[in-house]
């Protein structure tokens, strides 16, 4: 779990970056042009695993998830590796590509997503990270998705 919260603090540090960046162009490129209010700049909510999972559910039928939380899982794991390879850290799990399919995966991360229902206002990156975690964890021969 050590993993997980530094992947949680990094994402955190990370979309407050951004959201000081996006604000301080707003701020500049729109403040010739008319007044900016802290009212006016809308934040973007982070899914929680819930919603996520409801999202998920919507025509599900096993080995062929809807695209949306195909998509979800697909970016959700080309990020992780994208973060690791930067920090140069451990990987979280690990996915051969020609061994488990994207829909595979995906069924997975709704298995645990049901499985922690109780934890459904968590955020929703958080739990299936740990799907993933718990489901491809990682060998001296394992293969990352990349």
């Amino acid at each position: 779990m050590d993993q997980l919260d530094r992947l949680y603090a990094y994402a955190k540090i990370k979309m407050s970056v951004n959201k000081q960046l996006l604000t301080i162009l707003i701020l500049f490129g729109l403040g010739s042009q008319f007044s900016v209010t802290a009212e006016n700049i809308v934040t973007e909510e982070v899914l929680s695993a819930g919603e996520l999972l409801s999202n998920c559910e919507e025509e599900y039928l096993p080995g062929a998830p809807n695209q949306y939380c195909m998509r979800y899982v697909f970016g959700l794991v080309q990020t992780v590796i994208s973060l690791q390879q930067a920090e140069q850290s451990l990987p979280l799990f690990c996915i051969n590509p020609q061994v488990t399919r994207l829909e595979e995966a995906t069924d997975n991360v709704i298995g645990y997503l049901r499985s922690q229902s109780y934890r459904s206002n968590e955020d929703a990156y958080i739990i299936a990270t740990e799907a993933l975690n718990k489901n491809y964890p990682c060998s001296p021969d394992s293969q990352i998705l990349k």
